[in-house]
């Protein structure tokens, strides 16, 4: 629904049941009446609408449970009669400045699908029942059930209508000239939009693993970058399948991609991209209120997920797909989608509980590899070095890409200073004790490494990865293992 038919929509419809609440007014020869609604998650009674012929009376806007005296009657299905001074004390009333002149109230509930929503209170100095009135109140209540019903329905079919429209103009905003990966950004940026207080990422294979790698800026609650897919996942369920999952979680179950998961609330929907019969990515979309999943909008995901992998497909100059194609040679992730996903975790680093750091590692002993062994030997050798500093084989969360021929960039993802620092050292040793190459031959590998931590001071993508340069090149210049910058 645009904002301008929302709004005036809106409008009318409040404009609507304040002349209601008027007119009942009118009619009963109340002194004062008013509705309020109960919002049962925020445990508050809501003001609507009010009327009164008194002085001594106002109204807050928002009244906390137990700071009101129609809490008690918040579960109400049926009107109730109050004397002041007899079934109520008049201190209780505190809408009133002096003591209430007030003597008779009548509480008139308004339900939804079998639940108290609002309650309207008239207060009178004369009693407020008969005949006639108890068929006035009929009336209110119908005319309060017909116009939140047109209300709600007409809301829902622009809603609907403006949907379909938005939905549209997605599918059509791929015909662009994008890349791959500008297509799997627009992917993110879409879905996003569908589901505003959601969230979305893409899970990829790299490293000999498949690992969350990109997450849109604005999504709540979203995996950790560079997590691993696990058996009995959401993920991995899409993968073996072939064609989409969707699931709601019931006590944090069924996990989207990995057991380390923080949090796994609502439902989520994961959607394979095939690229001719190839998995190339699963996009995972969730949100903690299971019922925007409508069957409309996972049709909707699901073509722009289509749409998406046509688009890649349309672009490739080999049709026949046999490796992964946001990846080099050597298994790690290609520059522009490592600098995609550094750049939307600077977007989004306010989140206190991840600390991420962007690193380079360089081979040292470069020279005496190259001299010794033959082109196909250094291919092997350097797809074992990725599948070795891969963050998942220690236990840990990240990503390594391809930087240059033999300097592997890293964004890793640990809960201290000390998780990093041991990933490094782990790493170092191990690859020092000597790579198989698979025929008995032993290569040690020498490396350095720096790197800086990701903060909230403003520095953009470029920055850092110019801070880990540096830091590198300290590193190597100082016989230094790794450096740190701050």
């Amino acid at each position: 629904m645009t904002n301008n038919s929302e709004d005036k929509a809106l409008r009318e419809f409040k404009l609507i049941m304040s002349d209601l609440l008027r007119l009942l007014v009118r009619a009963s020869n109340a002194k004062t009446g008013y509705m309020y609604w109960v919002n049962r998650s925020r445990r508050q009674f809501v003001l609507e609408t009010s009327h009164t012929q008194l002085q001594n009376v106002m109204f807050k806007d928002r009244i906390e449970f137990q700071d009101f005296f129609l809490d008690q009657y918040k579960n109400t299905k049926r009107d109730v009669q109050l004397v002041v001074g007899e079934s109520i004390e008049g201190s209780r009333l505190r809408h009133y400045y002096e003591k209430p002149t007030v003597q008779f109230i009548r509480l008139i509930p308004f339900q939804n699908k079998g639940e108290t929503v609002a309650i309207t209170v008239l207060e009178s100095d004369k009693k407020l029942n008969g005949m006639e009135l108890d068929d006035v109140i009929k009336s209110y209540n119908r005319a309060h059930v017909n116009v939140l019903n047109t209300y709600l329905k007409l809301t829902d079919m622009f809603d609907d209508q403006a949907r379909w429209e938005d939905y549209d103009r997605s599918l059509d905003s791929f015909n662009k000239n994008l890349t791959h990966v500008q297509v799997l950004d627009h992917l993110l940026n879409e879905v996003q939009r569908l589901l505003p207080g959601g969230g979305s990422s893409v899970v990829l294979r790299g490293m000999e693993t498949w690992v969350s790698v990109l997450r849109s800026e604005k999504s709540n609650d979203s995996p950790t970058l560079g997590l691993m897919v696990e058996e009995r996942s959401m993920a991995f369920d899409a993968l073996q399948k072939g064609e989409p999952v969707f699931s709601m979680h019931f006590n944090q179950n069924p996990k989207r991609i990995s057991t380390s998961e923080n949090e796994t609330e609502g439902a989520t929907l994961a959607v394979p991209m095939l690229i001719n019969g190839r998995r190339q990515s699963v996009l995972l979309v969730y949100d903690k209120n299971p019922l925007v999943f409508t069957e409309s909008v996972k049709h909707q995901i699901k073509n722009l997920v289509r749409v998406a992998g046509l688009n890649i497909r349309s672009k490739m100059v080999n049709k026949r797909v046999s490796n992964d194609l946001f990846t080099s040679e050597y298994g790690n992730f290609k520059p522009d989608l490592w600098k995609l996903s550094l750049e939307k975790q600077v977007e989004r680093n306010n989140e206190g509980r991840e600390h991420v750091w962007f690193g380079l590692i360089g081979v040292e002993n470069l020279s005496e590899i190259r001299s010794k062994y033959r082109l196909e030997d250094l291919v092997k050798l350097q797809r074992i070095i990725v599948k070795a500093i891969n963050p998942s084989r220690l236990g840990y969360n990240g990503i390594i890409g391809f930087n240059s021929d033999y300097v592997y960039s890293y964004i890793f993802v640990g809960m201290s200073e000390e998780h990093h620092k041991q990933w490094l050292k782990t790493n170092i040793l191990d690859l020092k004790n000597k790579i198989d190459l698979g025929d008995g031959r032993k290569v040690s590998v020498t490396i350095n490494a720096g790197s800086t931590k990701l903060k909230n001071d403003g520095r953009e993508a470029d920055e850092i990865i110019n801070d880990a340069k540096q830091s590198l090149n300290v590193a190597m210049n100082s016989n230094r293992e790794y450096s740190i910058s701050d």
